[in-house]
């Protein structure tokens, strides 16, 4: 529930931002982008994860005596949500308006959006390395790369403010 409430708050408070200074064809372009950009980044993990892995084995402990197919078990990896495309909304907002100060609970004073952002980035890397909590953390990262990366592609385009897209 709490991430689902984190999604639609950014969404909501970053986002509309976003679809201001951009418009509506290019917000929608960049947050469908990442969208799948973030999916492809947490699949490619998922394989590296199995070849690595789980690769030479035909079958997996699940825990409390139950051992399935491997089949099976891949089966259970599955990714739903948009929370990617939210981090890219995140991102987004930290490079368009890096000194824009926010104020975060519980946090007494104001963090600045570019700090808040590779803050944010710094607590997924180290979530997705380190924990096995069903979170798609490296879908996360996807959509913050992936978001990065198109907002560079703009920049260096000269259409950063949606010129083209309006």
């Amino acid at each position: 529930f709490t991430h689902l409430f984190f999604n639609m708050f950014a969404v909501w408070m970053f986002g509309r931002i976003l679809e201001h200074v951009w418009g509506p064809k290019r917000f929608l372009f960049y947050y469908l982008v990442c969208g799948v950009g973030a999916g492809l980044c947490q699949e490619l993990v998922q394989f590296i994860d199995y070849t690595v892995e789980l690769a030479p084995y035909a079958r997996v402990d699940v825990g409390g005596g139950f051992v399935i197919s491997m089949g099976e078990y891949l089966n259970m990896m599955n990714t739903v949500g948009a929370s990617g495309a939210v981090y890219a909304i995140l991102m987004a907002f930290g490079m368009l308006f890096p000194n824009q100060e926010i104020f975060i609970f519980p946090l007494p004073m104001p963090i600045k959006a570019k700090w808040l952002i590779i803050g944010y980035f710094v607590i997924e890397l180290g979530m997705g390395i380190m924990s096995n909590d069903g979170i798609a953390h490296f879908a996360h990262l996807g959509g913050m790369i992936f978001g990065f990366l198109l907002i560079m592609y703009w920049r260096k385009k000269g259409t950063q403010h949606g010129r083209y897209f309006r």
